[in-house]
């Protein structure tokens, strides 16, 4: 609330006498006065003083106006006729003393200017300080969800979060009409592995059978979550029982085909899986427990069967899996299972607005090419580097009304969000494994 130095823009050698008294008499002997002209040049050129009083004459409204944004962190005060206070306040003043000045006054008005000010400073601190703080608490929050959502040791979803994405892709399904399928997997013998390479083999045998197969779930929708010790769940969005029997024998095949060795196991020579799966249409009468149940069923009449199979009631098809002939186009993307709820519908947003860029619809346009910048920072936030390459690409041709450019660019946006592999699992350090040192011996 001290004011040790003062700037006054005055042309009258009466008013600035009063001034200068009615400064002094709150302790401010360091006084510039400058003429109007010189203002500008005045707080722009040193050190910006504690306070600024403008003397208008002729009712220069438009000066005081100028001079505002440049007083933004000091008091102004303004001297002026009575009808015109008003207008000074609207004009960017922070106090008005009405002709003619009287010292007392003047000094009342100057003090409450300064207090004002100090207080709005101390009230902006104050909300900036609690803005980044409750910006860090959400920061914190954010990284603790992303902790306790994944499985430590395979990086996939752990049960909690599984459950809670599955909940989710329920009731949406329930609102589209879209069939949920499940494939429950369990490795086979998996204790006996245990037993013979060691826990520490077991946690790596865990590993690269999660990393193979989270590769086989090709839709942004399909993830992979650990339902317990050694059993996994693969959700499948919009699948039918048909679709369900292709991925669990996919599954199934892909880790047979690592070759890990199992010399204690009953059914193969090396580590293999058995799924069971369901689909079923959600419905306000059904819940979700009860395709879980009956993919749970399907797992364990396969493993009566033999172990190593597949189970569940779904027309015959031929299987997809072909592991000499990879089948994705572009490079996988792997992100965090945080994500999984979020991408899917991310890419469709991303799939609709490129589609109307590449309509060159002109009263959608505009609209449109906003979006696109808004995309790319979510694309940032998600990871999804080429995604934000392809919409930046876009979004400047668009901007920039090259036409053929925005058009070509967007249809590569449309392949890429149309075949992308999205793999939900983070990054784990791997334990150093027995089941290798079997296969090299």
């Amino acid at each position: 609330m001290y004011v040790t130095t003062a700037l006054l823009i005055d042309e009258e050698p009466t008013t600035k006498s009063v001034v200068r008294d009615a400064l002094a008499s709150i302790g401010c002997t360091d006084v510039k006065a400058v003429a109007l002209r010189d203002a500008q040049a005045a707080l722009t050129a040193g050190p910006m003083p504690d306070l600024v009083v403008v003397h208008m004459v002729e009712s220069n409204i438009t000066t005081l106006r100028l001079l505002h944004p440049f007083t933004v962190d000091v008091p102004l005060l303004a001297i002026c006729d009575e009808d015109d206070v008003d207008v000074a306040i609207l004009a960017g003043a922070a106090e008005c003393v009405a002709r003619p000045v009287r010292e007392r006054e003047l000094a009342c008005r100057i003090r409450a200017a300064v207090r004002d000010r100090a207080e709005a400073k101390h009230r902006a601190t104050r909300e900036r300080k609690l803005s980044d703080a409750i910006a860090a608490l959400q920061r914190e929050k954010h990284v603790l969800e992303r902790l306790v959502c994944v499985d430590t040791l395979t990086g996939v979803a752990n049960r909690r979060h599984t459950l809670a994405l599955l909940a989710a892709e329920w009731r949406r399904s329930a609102r589209d009409d879209l069939s949920v399928a499940l494939v429950m997997l369990d490795l086979d013998c998996y204790h006996t592995y245990n037993e013979t390479y060691g826990h520490l083999g077991g946690d790596a045998c865990l590993q690269r059978v999660t990393e193979a197969m989270v590769k086989c779930l090709r839709r942004p929708s399909d993830f992979l979550g650990r339902y317990g010790g050694e059993e996994f769940i693969a959700v499948l969005p919009n699948t039918n029982a048909a679709g369900a029997r292709i991925v669990a024998e996919r599954l199934r095949g892909t880790v047979e085909a690592l070759g890990i060795p199992h010399t204690a196991s009953s059914c193969a020579r090396v580590v293999t899986v058995t799924a069971g799966f369901a689909a079923m249409k959600p419905t306000a009468a059904v819940a979700m427990e009860t395709v879980i149940a009956l993919a749970d069923q399907a797992l364990l009449r396969a493993k009566a069967r033999g172990r190593n199979c597949i189970g569940g009631e779904a027309p015959s098809v031929v299987p997809s899996w072909m592991p000499a002939q990879p089948w994705h186009r572009y490079a996988p993307v792997f992100a965090d299972p945080w994500f999984a709820d979020r991408i899917p519908p991310f890419l469709a947003s991303i799939h609709e607005t490129a589609c109307v860029v590449l309509d060159g619809s002109a009263p959608q346009q505009r609209p449109a090419i906003a979006k696109l910048w808004l995309l790319k920072t979510c694309a940032h936030e998600l990871g999804l580097l080429v995604v934000e390459t392809l919409l930046g690409d876009v979004g400047r041709a668009a901007s920039a009304g090259e036409v053929a450019l925005a058009r070509r660019t967007a249809e590569q946006l449309i392949e890429y969000v149309e075949h992308v592999q999205v793999v939900y699992r983070r990054a784990v350090d791997s334990p150093r494994t027995a089941c290798e040192s079997a296969q090299t011996g």
